[in-house]
């Protein structure tokens, strides 16, 4: 549900900053298709007021997104194999709604999906910002909007980073790439916030999202 905060950081975005390429792992790849599918910020924003959105309505969310509107940007989403532990990066017209819901399967809330023969989980659990993705694919100027810098709970908090530390995946930012990330000036709140829409915390996000983008001053050297 953090996803929210994306979205009302790209309403303050969008005005100045105009991306070529949009790469999204777990809700980011929700928000990425949005966006790349030219999506208004409004119309974004308006749709995380919407009580449809849920893990509950995971499968009709993903159709919904895909069916709206045809992309009109380079896009790619990022999966997780469970079983290898590696990412798997999906660029463009090969992204359909199945692969959306396995990007945002998050384990021990939504099911792993099977694609082509293989399971697949969560794009962010090696790592929630997929900035080598984008940097696969091209990308030298990257804004990063990273919704979940830590994980929401005291309790899975240790067990998350040990986890990252054997399995993550954070290759070394090449020489040539500029990156700005903008984070939370706050955190969103707990585990069940994480999980469960609630209007007012969606409505609490998307303003913290564009207070935070608008805080941050985009630029990159010529």
């Amino acid at each position: 549900m953090f996803g929210a905060w994306q979205a009302g950081a790209w309403r303050t975005l969008a005005s100045s900053f105009h991306p070529d390429l949009v790469a999204g792992a777990s809700v980011g790849s929700l928000n990425g298709y949005a966006i790349a599918a030219g999506w208004s910020p409004q119309d974004l924003c308006d749709w995380w007021l919407s009580p449809r959105i849920g893990f509950e309505r995971l499968p009709e969310t993903a159709r919904a997104v895909v069916n709206a509107r045809p992309l009109e940007r380079e896009y790619a989403l990022v999966l997780v194999d469970p079983l290898r532990m590696r990412p798997r990066t999906v660029v463009g017209s090969q992204v359909t709604p199945r692969h959306l819901v396995a990007s945002c399967a998050v384990p021990g809330a939504f099911p792993p999906q099977k694609i082509d023969g293989a399971w697949y989980v969560d794009g962010g659990l090696l790592n929630p910002l997929p900035v080598w993705a984008a940097v696969e694919l091209g990308a030298t100027r990257i804004v990063a909007l990273n919704a979940l810098p830590d994980i929401p709970s005291a309790l899975l908090r240790p067990f998350a980073k040990a986890f990252r530390a054997v399995f993550g995946h954070d290759p070394p930012l090449p020489s040539n790439v500029e990156l700005i990330t903008l984070l939370p000036s706050r955190p969103l709140g707990g585990l069940r916030d994480a999980v469960y829409w609630n209007r007012a915390n969606a409505e609490r996000w998307l303003a913290q999202g564009a207070a935070d983008a608008a805080s941050v001053k985009i630029t990159f050297h010529a």
